[in-house]
């Protein structure tokens, strides 16, 4: 372990000494919605029908502080590589966020077209196998629900 963060110490600090200025890979990409994305990482979804583009973005070398010692250069390549898996963490995280907000959203839709349908809808009763049909009063409940789930997972994309 102890290696690969002095190879890469090894490596970082030979690049500075040929380069004034670094490059970050960053992808940019436009989904369905139109919305464009920037990230260091791709995106997760393997069936996506949008462009994905690897852009280099230059960012400046800075010089290692004078007295820092090679222990503290560690723990600061070991800070990085943490800060880059939590990212890394988060960004999984928010996909698994917005996909199931999507489908919730999708079935709120289709919840609320069927109360607004006007059919008569059968509903159990307390979990049981009684059978009984949706009142109208529970049926203005329902539609109402449907709406404030609507609100909370479709958000502006009504």
């Amino acid at each position: 372990m102890f290696v690969r963060y002095f190879l890469l110490f090894i490596y970082f600090n030979s690049l500075s000494a040929f380069a004034i200025t670094e490059t970050l890979q960053v992808y940019r990409w436009t989904d369905n919605s139109g919305v464009i994305h920037l990230s260091e990482f791709p995106p997760e979804d393997k069936n996506n029908s949008f462009n994905v583009e690897k852009i280099q973005v230059p960012i400046p070398v800075s010089e290692s502080p004078k007295g820092q010692t090679s222990s503290e250069q560690m723990a600061n390549i070991k800070k990085y590589i943490d800060d880059r898996k939590v990212a890394r963490e988060l960004q999984l995280e928010s996909i698994s966020t917005a996909k199931s907000n999507k489908e919730n959203c999708e079935l709120a839709r289709e919840n609320l077209a069927l109360y607004q349908s006007g059919q008569r809808i059968r509903t159990s009763v307390n979990d049981s196998s009684a059978i009984q049909i949706l009142s109208e009063q529970e049926r203005i409940k329902r539609i109402k629900r449907s709406e404030k789930n609507i609100q909370s997972y479709c958000g502006n994309n009504r």
